[in-house]
């Protein structure tokens, strides 16, 4: 996700992916958001969803996208994600741009693929796959 800093951050993914921003301020959270990514890959790719890691520090979450220093400063600042913060933050970003969910300290997958499922577009994306597969 390289480009131009004074660039909206998340404006290559407007209308192609739905994001996750996670801002994990400890070690411990960080493997067990790991984990659950990597447990989740499948159900998370299908629902072309991205996460974009702005936690506090160089440490990256694996399974993630890490924003340069600027663009992660940026986006911190629009989102209102303190540095102090020390319990896990997840936003839910729709493919328009908008905030849909916050999540603190665990970040529940489940339910925010119900969250994804019972959005209009995706449920015409669900109908365009179901339709493919009939033909």
């Amino acid at each position: 996700m390289s480009q131009d800093a004074s660039a909206e951050p998340l404006d290559p993914c407007l209308w192609k992916n739905r994001l996750i921003i996670a801002s994990v301020p400890r070690g411990e959270d960080r493997d067990q958001l790991a984990t659950a990514l990597a447990a989740n890959r499948a159900a998370i790719d299908e629902r072309d969803l991205q996460v974009i890691d702005v936690s506090p520090g160089s440490a990256r979450i694996p399974g993630t996208v890490r924003l340069d220093p600027q663009q992660t400063t940026a986006l911190r600042e629009k989102l209102k994600l303190s540095e102090r913060e020390t319990k896990a933050v997840f936003i839910l970003i729709g493919k328009d741009g908008g905030e849909k969910s916050r999540q603190r300290e665990t970040l529940k997958l489940a339910s925010w693929f119900t969250l994804i499922d019972a959005m209009p577009m995706r449920r015409d994306e669900i109908g365009r796959r179901e339709n493919s597969r009939q033909r």
